[in-house]
């Protein structure tokens, strides 16, 4: 019985952890001078009762086709995700549940090579993978332990490892929105 509260608790978790995968309030003050001016901020439609969220306009020819093509993967990739999320919140055991999240590393995996073969706007490369690739790469990492530690039905280092990715996450959505991003900045 014991076991079983556990598990429960674990799939809590999870459920959260998976929810909120994808994407990702990143350092978008930390780009140059010549980023910002290739964007215009604006605010994005949100929910009523919440603060705005400021979405970029890219003005940047370069950087738009970019954010286009790149925004296409992750519009691509969503349903397939939100499919996998659904499978691990159904699981009745943690060896079941563990499976499935195996799932959804490795279609983030897929997404972020997919994601790499786009080429950067000229002078951009630096700034995509401090914020975006080396963190995307961080939270797969993260989504191993999580798996392991779902397995393990240990709530304690699910905790832990979920608030770290909740962290990694928003810094990602900030970035995102701050350079642009529409679909892969809805986090």
């Amino acid at each position: 019985m014991v076991a079983r509260i556990s598990f429960v608790a674990a799939l809590c978790l999870l459920v959260g952890v998976v929810a909120g995968c994808g994407g990702d309030s990143r350092r978008a003050e930390s780009e140059t001078t010549e980023s910002a001016a290739q964007s215009e901020t604006v605010p994005a439609p949100q929910p009523s009762g919440t603060e705005p969220v400021h979405v970029s306009r890219v003005t940047d020819p370069a950087r738009r086709a970019y954010v286009t093509q790149v925004d296409a993967i992750c519009e691509r990739f969503d349903p397939e995700r939100g499919k996998d999320q659904q499978r691990v919140g159904s699981a009745t055991r943690p060896e079941e549940a563990a499976r499935e999240y195996e799932s959804t590393i490795s279609l983030g995996w897929k997404e972020l090579r997919q994601i790499e073969k786009i080429g950067e706007p000229a002078g951009d490369a630096a700034v995509l993978k401090a914020n975006v690739y080396d963190p995307i790469r961080h939270q797969l990492a993260l989504r191993r332990e999580i798996k392991a530690a779902l397995a393990a039905v240990d709530v304690p280092k699910l905790t832990r490892l979920r608030a770290e990715l909740d962290t990694s996450t928003q810094a990602l959505t900030g970035f995102a929105r701050g350079y642009g991003f529409q679909v892969c900045g809805e986090g």
